[in-house]
């Protein structure tokens, strides 16, 4: 008995041990992350071996603790930022343009888009889209939707490369961006081409840990639909391969050259997958040449130019203003120090996806134009680090190291309450412009210029936009089919203006003019026959109605 008894406190002490030794453990890791990390899942230097995950184990993802409840709620705000007042602005220009071409069959969908400077696959969503109707609400629903979904995605690529706490911080962030709701809520491909970028980074990070043949397959998908939505899309796919080759693979000089694969079987997958990728796009090459040599070629007159890039650009991705936020700026840069000196392989990753599109686009602002909404693929990667960056700050003003297990307990409590405070600043500075945006008219007033010509013009009259191609928003709203006017969508030249009022006499012209035309006529020659022979109307938010 007393044997058996010495055994049991020998088991019991060694139980004891491992207790204490786990404990200890814990508590040391605790307090080294810190600054490194404040978050329950800490991304390592080293991608983990082979875990065998499943699409049951992304769902988990999602459902751990409290994380499920604050991300759902996070959700429902996003949700609610882009469906409210969905259908309020008029379609502008590029919004007519989306369905115009969406309203062809397929066929001649992917044929139109030979020519237009977008490739053909959001029209392809948006043409099945419009079997339940035109409505400005309607045809901007593809984009609330790949809105909303972008958050999720959000989540997980932050908590891969970081942790559970930049995942909440980024989905949040991602939520009240002005620049995502905008273009949530607008007729074009930008929000999906955000979301298939943030869905490629994910399947591919998580590829390239788990080694698992379906998140490649979800690698391929989501990166040859993101080429296929806009061309800026082909960015993200050389950053990927970059990063997987300097990563995965080892190479040693010395009398000869060895090169060494840390997974054979993941490379052999990588290198199927990106050989797919590459057979799916050779469609688009050519014409993704073509396209270029033809916007580079001609004069610059609209879009950022270099002197202002940057600054705009950060402007946009923050605050959707003019001036960048200090507070975004700071805390992004800290964000990026934070995983320079912690996080490396995460931080190339998301340095290649920010910084190299941005230099690209900056040298070919100078040659063609270049507009911050091409750039919003990149907008996830900016609020990443700027999670990163909170959790950072939350971690040095509250440091952990040394302290007993109780002043440990509270000062975790004082690093979420710093986290809840910076959010909350980010709630205030985010207030305004989210309030401006949903009370003041953010496009031209086709609506209103085509309820203004309904009530002013007579059988005979003729109606021109300037430039020509802003007869596609007007006609949109504007119906001449039983009134008697006409429209003309061709009128570059004072010659041609002139010819156009001979023509029409006695009856009169509308001359409906846009800021555009200062892009399509940069000499100023439409305007200074106007002002010649034409009298100002009325204006409505942006439109100048002018009349013979």
């Amino acid at each position: 008995m007393a044997s058996r008894a010495n055994t049991k406190a020998k088991g019991q002490k060694k139980k004891m041990s491992k207790v204490t030794s786990v404990n200890d453990t814990k508590s040391s890791k605790i307090q080294d992350n810190s600054i490194s990390n404040t978050s329950e899942h800490t991304a390592t230097s080293e991608f983990p071996k082979d875990k065998g995950i499943s699409v049951s184990g992304v769902i988990q993802e999602f459902t751990s603790r409290t994380d499920l409840k604050i991300l759902a709620l996070i959700f429902v705000l996003a949700t609610f930022l882009r469906v409210y007042q969905l259908g309020m602005e008029c379609i502008w220009l590029d919004e007519a343009t989306s369905i115009l071409i969406s309203e062809k069959d397929l066929f001649e969908i992917i044929r139109t888009t030979k020519s237009d400077v977008h490739p053909a696959f959001y029209y392809i969503v948006l043409h099945f889209m419009t079997w339940f109707g035109q409505s400005e609400f309607m045809v901007r629903v593809p984009s609330m939707i790949f809105g909303i979904l972008s958050i999720p995605f959000m989540y997980l690529v932050s908590k891969r490369l970081f942790g559970v706490k930049e995942g909440l911080i980024s989905s949040f962030l991602l939520s009240i961006s002005l620049m995502h709701i905008y273009y949530s809520q607008e007729a074009r491909m930008y929000s999906l081409l955000a979301f298939l970028v943030l869905a490629s980074i994910y399947f591919f990070y998580s590829a390239v840990e788990e080694s698992k043949t379906w998140l490649w397959l979800g690698f391929i998908i989501s990166t040859t639909l993101g080429i296929y939505t806009h061309y800026f899309g082909f960015f993200i796919f050389p950053i990927e391969i970059t990063f997987y080759v300097l990563t995965q693979i080892s190479i040693n000089g010395g009398s000869a050259l060895n090169i060494k694969f840390k997974d054979l079987r993941n490379v052999k997958l990588f290198g199927a997958s990106t050989a797919i990728i590459i057979f799916l796009i050779i469609p688009r090459i050519q014409v993704f040449i073509d396209q270029a040599a033809s916007r580079v070629g001609g004069e610059v007159t609209w879009g950022i130019g270099q002197s202002n890039f940057v600054g705009i650009l950060l402007a946009r991705f923050s605050t959707f203003s003019m001036t960048p936020s200090t507070t975004f700026l700071l805390l992004f840069i800290i964000g990026i120090v934070a995983s320079i000196i912690h996080n490396k392989k995460q931080m190339f990753l998301l340095g290649m996806w920010f910084v190299l599109p941005i230099m690209v686009s900056y040298y070919l602002a100078a040659l063609m134009p270049i507009q911050p909404r091409y750039l919003i693929f990149i907008l996830p990667a900016f609020l990443i680090l700027i999670s990163r960056g909170v959790t950072a700050t939350a971690g040095l003003l509250s440091l952990t190291n040394g302290l007993s297990k109780t002043k440990l307990h509270a000062a975790q409590k004082n690093q979420s309450f710093i986290i809840l405070g910076i959010i909350l600043l980010f709630c205030v500075i985010s207030f305004n412009p989210i309030q401006n945006y949903y009370t003041t008219s953010q496009k031209n007033d086709w609506r209103g210029t085509a309820d203004y010509l309904e009530s002013r013009t007579q059988s005979g009259d003729v109606i021109v936009p300037l430039p020509g191609y802003m007869g596609k928003p007007l006609e949109y709203y504007y119906d001449n089919s039983t009134d008697g006017t006409s429209i003309i969508g061709v009128a570059n030249t004072p010659e041609a203006l002139d010819e156009i009022v001979a023509n029409t006499k006695p009856n009169k012209v509308y001359f409906v003019m846009t800021g555009d035309i200062n892009a399509a006529d940069p000499r100023g020659n439409v305007i200074g026959w106007l002002q010649n022979n034409a009298r100002l109307e009325t204006t409505i938010t942006g439109i100048y109605i002018l009349s013979t």
